[in-house]
């Protein structure tokens, strides 16, 4: 774990493609955090062009010709990050003003026996949206600490939501060209070192569902998730047995919502 110091620079990653109807939703809600040292990086994966953003210094767009893949973008954007941190943002999601100043004052200030928070994540409010109407649906919590072993049960840590040291994911990369949920792979490799991650039990990121996303087909997204348990090296036999506590943990987190 790097030496933390107050008022880090937060690097926030943006991938889009085909997202002009929502980016800049994402955009204000990034530039009016409480917490100010930021930047906004995005990744105009391919697609559409990028609709006028908003004239502030903090924003820089990488403009890719061709889409490249979600994973190779939030690795171009990581790499492209001047910042110590990263937090990571999908283009149709959102987040309530005090996300980041919350999630720094845990990274700082979060100790269990003697050791630092590997990754920061929070609870979501689903949102759907139809003709630029937006409907809130329910709540997502989460865990206040998650270690391996739980993580290994069910993907509570959503995407849009963490914020990591950017040392972490320079040395655990999103893997690319797999059919299968990349950041869930990301955050088993990091904290199967012994780490652990932290979780803040309130909705600070809105998420938007969509039916046509990775995790709308819930039978897709369990292939995709055993495809995960493969790709860390769990046996045949372990990975069956994860997806029984997956089956379990998932119809019990959308039941409540």
């Amino acid at each position: 774990m790097i030496h933390q110091k107050k008022n880090c620079l937060v690097s926030v990653i943006i991938p889009s493609y085909n997202c002009e109807g929502c980016i800049n939703r994402a955009v204000l809600s990034v530039l009016n955090q409480t917490y100010k040292n930021i930047e906004i990086i995005i990744i105009r994966n391919g697609g559409h062009p990028l609709p006028k953003l908003p004239d502030d210094p903090r924003i820089r767009v990488i403009d890719l010709k061709e889409n490249i893949g979600v994973s190779k973008a939030r690795n171009l954007g990581v790499g492209e990050a001047k910042g110590e941190y990263i937090a990571l943002l999908d283009a149709d999601d959102y987040w309530v003003p005090e996300k980041l100043k919350i999630q720094m004052n845990i990274i700082l200030r979060y100790d269990r026996d003697g050791v630092r928070p590997d990754i920061c994540f929070t609870g979501r409010r689903l949102f759907y949206e139809k003709d630029n109407h937006i409907r809130k649906g329910g709540i997502i919590g989460c865990d206040k600490v998650v270690t391996y072993r739980r993580l290994l049960r069910s993907n509570q840590i959503n995407c849009s939501s963490v914020v990591i040291a950017r040392s972490l994911l320079l040395e655990n990369a999103f893997p690319d060209g797999t059919d299968m949920h990349e950041d869930y792979a990301v955050w088993l490799s990091i904290l199967r070192e012994g780490g652990y991650a932290v979780g803040i039990n309130r909705p600070l990121l809105y998420y938007r569902v969509s039916i046509g996303s990775k995790s709308g087909n819930k039978l897709r997204s369990a292939v995709m998730t055993y495809k995960v348990y493969r790709f860390i090296g769990l046996g045949l036999f372990e990975s069956l047995l994860h997806m029984i506590t997956y089956t379990y943990y998932g119809i019990k987190k959308y039941s409540n919502r």
